[in-house]
């Protein structure tokens, strides 16, 4: 069967959708092929001619170039913090690496060195009663300040301090009775056996020195284990329970800068004014 030239190139419907399934006879003329009219016209969608691409900025106009801007802006900005994140984070830790060189170098060559490490001369007499303890701040004072500092509003409360800083105080607070045990064994073999031990030894001789000195080894001793506390309690403090906050540990730093300072100066301040500390006796 020829195709008459009014019939468009697709199939008519009735050979499309009626006889779907079904092998067709090309000889036998389809009922509906009379149905179709010259007056009938098929709509076909025209296809027009591909535009060339524009750029995103035309396309979408000044909206996103002002987006845009403003993007990158807010990039700039993200990335100023970060480095100043960073440069904060390298201040912290230039920090503590300072506090712990300032614990880490008791001397151990003289005698009078330990006797300087427990008295400096550098802290006025009311200084060293406000604060020392085995020469220096007690370590679970430091934590203490941090968690002042946090009931004053000075500081946020987080989930670390919450949790790690109450540990911390209660572990510092056992090592530091430890320690105050064995200083105080050495202060009673120094009242009670150490005079014994000189007089039964020659008048003058070595032995009565190598006494002091073993004393005083022991003292040494107790002195490294003060100083790793102290150096502990700041690391945990800073490293540990601020470790999310980097502003935080910060200002903690120099809260504890500053408090240390304000003491210092009070004490001096009175020293000059009012001479060396004296006791009245009867």
């Amino acid at each position: 069967m020829r195709r008459p030239q009014s019939l468009p190139l697709l199939k008519q419907p009735g050979a499309t959708f009626k006889n779907r399934g079904k092998a067709l006879n090309h000889d036998e003329p389809d009922k509906d092929e009379d149905a179709f009219s010259s007056d009938m016209m098929i709509t076909c969608m025209p296809i027009q001619k591909r535009q060339p691409y524009k750029r995103c900025e035309e396309y979408c106009g000044d909206e996103y170039g002002q987006w845009r801007m403003e993007q990158m802006k807010g990039a700039e900005r993200l990335e100023k913090e970060l480095k100043g994140r960073w440069s904060m984070e390298n201040l912290i830790d230039e920090q503590v690496k300072r506090f712990q060189a300032q614990y880490s170098s008791t001397p151990t060559k003289l005698i009078k060195d330990v006797a300087e490490v427990l008295m400096p001369k550098w802290a006025p007499p009311r200084e060293l009663a406000a604060l020392s303890w085995l020469g220096d701040w007690r370590p679970s004072a430091i934590p203490r300040l941090l968690h002042s500092l946090i009931q004053a509003g000075t500081l946020p409360e987080s989930r670390a301090v919450k949790t790690v800083l109450p540990l911390l105080m209660e572990e510092l607070r056992a090592e530091e009775a430890v320690i105050e045990e064995e200083m105080a064994e050495i202060q009673a073999n120094c009242i009670f056996h150490l005079p014994l031990r000189m007089m039964r030894k020659k008048k003058g001789g070595v032995a009565a020195l190598a006494c002091v000195h073993t004393e005083f080894k022991k003292v040494h001793q107790v002195l490294i284990k003060a100083q790793n506390l102290r150096v502990k309690a700041m690391h945990v403090s800073v490293k540990k329970v601020l470790i999310k906050a980097p502003t935080d540990a910060a200002q903690f730093l120099v809260a504890f800068a500053r408090l240390q300072d304000l003491i210092h100066q009070h004490a001096m301040r009175h020293h000059l004014i009012h001479g060396p500390v004296s006791v009245l006796t009867a």
